[in-house]
């Protein structure tokens, strides 16, 4: 399946997520207001969802079968796509008790639907509960930036603890050193803002670090997970502008197709992706 194929069917379990879950989605507003809201703005997660099934596909075969594991599930905008997509592989997730969601009815019989289990866990202060050596693959999507830096090598130590040898992490997180963020800096801002608290959600903070991927590679070989894969790649227009034609997500797009075809601008993506490999043989 290629992963345009893959984005059409992610798309409607992603719109639907946030329908359902968002913390901030209108219950009041008609589908229609809904949709005409969120038009364009799911394209990055879709992307960068579509690009995780494809790298897990890729380094996991077909037919592959274990046990999986999500930290920080969110809305399911990657668990429930992943559990369709890799229908031999039985996902858990944790998720941070105090979000909105988290013991909403709604929400676990999602994942009842979907046959995932889901365990509140603070990462950043507590081991996560599975045993040593567990999980085939763990996805690790969009939630490095939001640790506190004094926390990050207890956080990637448990996560190569529960995997088994042979097995796989996949991460994404922003590019530290994205054209964007450079650009910033090269006029004197800040490339994040200073990181709040989440509202609803406590002990949750915003974009607290970013890192680049030789920084990644260096802190989990650490923790002895060999790099296997990287790719870096911009989707961010979809938060740009107001309006699917306002001229800034138009400029941003614009730029995403340069960079999918000048190799020397694909260094410097909004977002990397990266696959990771502990060593040792499956069991």
């Amino acid at each position: 399946m290629t992963r345009a194929e893959i984005e059409k069917i992610v798309e409607p379990i992603i719109y639907k997520c946030l329908r359902e879950f968002g913390d901030f989605s209108s219950k009041e507003a008609s589908d229609a207001e809904f949709a005409a809201a969120t038009e364009g703005t799911l394209r990055p997660d879709i992307r960068r969802v579509s690009l995780i099934i494809t790298l897990a596909q890729s380094v996991l075969g077909e037919g592959v079968s274990g046990e999986g594991l999500e930290i920080g599930s969110g809305y399911g905008y990657l668990l429930f796509p992943m559990a369709k997509f890799l229908t031999q592989v039985r996902w858990s997730a944790v998720e941070h008790p105090e979000r909105n969601y988290f013991g909403r009815e709604d929400y676990q019989e999602t994942l009842r639907e979907c046959k995932c289990k889901l365990l509140g866990v603070d990462i950043v202060r507590e081991r996560l509960p599975f045993p040593d050596n567990h999980f085939l693959i763990v996805t690790f999507s969009e939630t490095l930036e939001h640790l506190p830096v004094e926390r990050l090598n207890f956080v990637l130590s448990e996560l190569a603890r529960v995997i088994r040898p042979g097995g796989v992490l996949i991460a994404s997180s922003p590019n530290q050193a994205s054209l964007e963020n450079r650009v910033r800096l090269l006029k004197g801002k800040s490339i994040l803002e200073m990181p709040n608290q989440q509202e609803g959600a406590k002990g949750i903070f915003g974009h607290i670090r970013l890192y680049t991927p030789s920084e990644m590679e260096s802190a989990m070989s650490k923790v002895g997970l060999s790099l296997e894969c990287l790719v870096i790649e911009s989707n961010n227009s979809g938060y740009r502008g107001n309006s699917v034609k306002s001229w800034r997500r138009r400029i941003y797009r614009l730029y995403e197709r340069a960079e999918g075809k000048l190799g020397f601008l694909r260094g410097m993506g909004d977002t990397w992706y990266m696959v990771f490999r502990k060593s040792g043989q499956t069991g």
